[in-house]
């Protein structure tokens, strides 16, 4: 059933007493979209249009960096409109992403090196930042993945030929100069006393020998940086890692684990997720990679499908002057209401 709701004004005023008889009006946040419920502001735009900027100097900074962002900016409203949608969506479908948040803040307070979640609320706001909007950004990208997990990739399907295929027609794209793919565990030899991080060290790997999933493991034990993705260090060139750590990886088999090594930071446990050689890698080596790579382009056009029928249900305005690339025709006149 399609949403409609009435337009609300581009402003919020709000009237503040200076006197028994004089009153003063402020705009205190301007509206610029609204999606059925939900309002979007300027606000939450141009903090957006900030966190863009910092991020294409970060990724890649050059003298384009002014051409990349107004191209790149074009879709911001488009993107925020699209997140409405999604959370709204997993309100409809009851999804609650309430033990994920802890789970979330937990990896993050590991992250850190905190010892509890107060003191990383205290670390947040220290930064500026407000606690309750930290959990709910945590709160709407989670019930946003759990959306397009089950609306749209669940209903992706690929198969090892169709993989195959596509890594014939993209070759070129997993060429390396020999690449090895890594996870850790890291026991911090800062964190505990030296009998103590052994101990915890030893524990671990016994967990992994008798059958425990490594993300697991990691979870429980890892101090390292990249608890939220299981440990994962993403890929490095071959002869790039400390000798000690070259040799001990350099005798696995993809999939396979180190015994403990010592290091000055602590005791390290390395799992070889993939093994690239130099050159272009035959196909069982990246079959991982080539099946992400199939997926997030057949996931693409998919979730903008589904997006659009999301729109078609839904009541969407927008303030004049702004740009939703996501529209049927982008800039077009703002309606009173769709569908009329």
């Amino acid at each position: 059933m399609k949403r409609t709701f009435g337009i609300v004004g581009s402003a919020i005023l709000v009237a503040a007493c200076t006197a028994p008889q004089l009153f003063a009006a402020h705009v205190v946040e301007r509206i610029i979209a609204r999606v059925n419920t939900e309002i979007i502001t300027q606000r939450q735009y141009e903090r957006e249009r900030t966190k863009l900027r910092e991020q294409l100097a970060q990724d890649n900074p050059g003298a384009d960096l002014d051409a990349r962002f107004k191209e790149e900016s074009k879709n911001l409203l488009r993107d925020l409109i699209d997140q409405s949608l999604m959370v709204q969506k997993a309100k409809d479908l009851d999804i609650n992403v309430e033990t994920d948040i802890i789970k979330r803040l937990d990896e993050i307070r590991k992250q850190s090196n905190l010892a509890n979640l107060e003191d990383l609320q205290k670390e947040v706001e220290h930064q500026g930042v407000v606690w309750e909007d930290f959990k709910d950004q945590i709160r709407r990208q989670t019930a946003m993945r759990e959306v397009i997990g089950r609306e749209v990739g669940s209903r992706i399907m690929t198969s090892r030929e169709e993989a195959r295929q596509f890594y014939e027609a993209h070759k070129s794209e997993f060429q390396s100069a020999g690449m090895i793919h890594l996870s850790e565990i890291l026991i911090s030899s800062e964190k505990y006393k030296p009998d103590e991080a052994e101990k915890r060290a030893k524990a671990a790997l016994a967990e992994i020998k008798a059958g425990q999933r490594f993300a697991e493991v990691v979870k429980k034990y890892s101090d390292g940086p990249n608890l939220d993705q299981a440990g994962d260090l993403g890929l490095m060139k071959t002869g790039s890692v400390a000798s000690a750590i070259g040799d001990a990886v350099g005798k696995l088999e993809p999939n396979d684990n180190t015994d403990l090594i010592q290091t000055k930071n602590g005791y390290l446990i390395l799992k070889l997720m993939e093994r690239f050689s130099p050159g272009i890698p035959k196909f069982e080596e990246v079959e991982q990679r080539v099946d992400e790579a199939l997926y997030n382009q057949k996931m693409q056009p998919q979730l903008r499908t589904f997006l659009a029928q999301l729109r078609k249900d839904s009541y969407i305005w927008k303030a004049p002057g702004y740009i939703d690339a996501g529209e049927e025709t982008p800039g077009a006149a703002v309606v009173a209401e769709k569908g009329k």
